[in-house]
């Protein structure tokens, strides 16, 4: 589940908020009830006391500690049960001074016994959806709403049936996302331009990141836009090219619309390679053929694209098109 440090970030910040907001309104509830009632104010005090009194003799460990020990205990129960008593009487739950966690498996500290609680997962899977919309500029892209009836329902030059064609990619996308595991087969989706193949590609992207995977969409003219400003910055930080490379999977977006020049070539070459090494699986829309393809880049990074990764041909008409006329 290796999410962007940004996403991280993120739900760290939003976990404390929610910790710092509890304890702040137990605070503010405390305050009220002392000022009211005196009483629990010295209970709680006393109470203090007696926890202070026991973890001294649990530290020192001498003479009849057991039975000093069941003695303080009793004590505690006492103050607590007086306590409760009063904040009864007055309407008010036993509760009603402790903080209110959200979570009440990790008491919002996001982790329990050292591991990764279910809430925190689940911040950080809320937080990966707002940064794939903010990165693609869309929320929107779903199989939910994928459109099969823009695309012909004829024979194509090819003789093919465009609908029908894209009818068994849109169901082999839905099987690829819901079945995705860190080892899933890299994707390149080939067509002309508003064929759906970003919409696809987002669809996926949004079920996998709600599978609990780490997604990261990048424009291919951003990505390599990125890359070379972290190369060129002389910092010594790779976090640019770490997170392209290193999440469960990544979206390359309309490959071949970046400036070519040798760093370019290089920048995708080197990612598209580290990532079939590492069995990391990429999806890639492009709007160049297989011929503009390998004329484009270098001869072993385009064998790699069109050798190892599964190739969609999309077909149709621009369905932006259609859907204005």
């Amino acid at each position: 589940m290796p999410y962007s440090s940004e996403v991280y970030s993120s739900a760290r910040r939003i976990i404390d908020e929610r910790r710092a907001a509890a304890d702040r309104d137990a605070g503010i509830r405390k305050a009220d009830v002392y000022a009211k009632y005196p009483a629990i104010r010295e209970l709680d005090n006393r109470l203090m006391r007696e926890m202070a009194n026991l973890t001294v003799l649990m530290l020192r460990e001498q003479g009849d500690t057991e039975g000093v020990l069941a003695s303080m205990k009793a004590k505690t129960e006492d103050i607590r049960r007086e306590r409760a008593a009063i904040l009864a009487e007055k309407g008010l739950p036993e509760d009603y001074l402790e903080p209110h966690y959200i979570c009440s498996e990790c008491s919002d500290i996001g982790r329990k016994n050292g591991i990764l609680c279910s809430c925190f997962k689940e911040i950080c899977r809320k937080e990966a959806l707002n940064e794939l919309a903010a990165s693609s500029g869309s929320a929107s892209c779903s199989f939910g709403n994928f459109e099969l009836g823009y695309y012909p329902d004829n024979g194509a030059e090819d003789g093919t049936n465009p609908r029908r064609k894209m009818q068994n990619y849109y169901n082999f996308c839905i099987n690829y996302a819901e079945n995705f595991v860190s080892g899933s087969p890299s994707i390149v989706m080939i067509g002309k331009t508003g064929l759906g193949k970003t919409h696809l590609s987002l669809a996926i992207a949004k079920t996998v990141v709600e599978k609990g995977f780490g997604v990261v969409y990048a424009p291919a003219q951003k990505l390599v836009s990125n890359l070379e400003r972290e190369h060129f910055s002389f910092s010594g930080s790779d976090a640019v090219l770490q997170k392209y490379t290193n999440c469960d999977l990544l979206i390359i977006d309309d490959l071949g619309a970046e400036f070519p020049s040798q760093f370019t070539s290089a920048a995708i070459g080197n990612l598209i390679n580290e990532r079939l090494f590492e069995n990391r699986p990429t999806v890639i829309s492009t709007n160049l053929s297989v011929k503009e393809l390998s004329e484009r880049y270098s001869e072993r990074t385009a064998s790699r694209i069109l050798g190892e990764y599964k190739r969609l041909l999309f077909a149709g008409e621009d369905i932006r098109f259609l859907k204005n006329r």
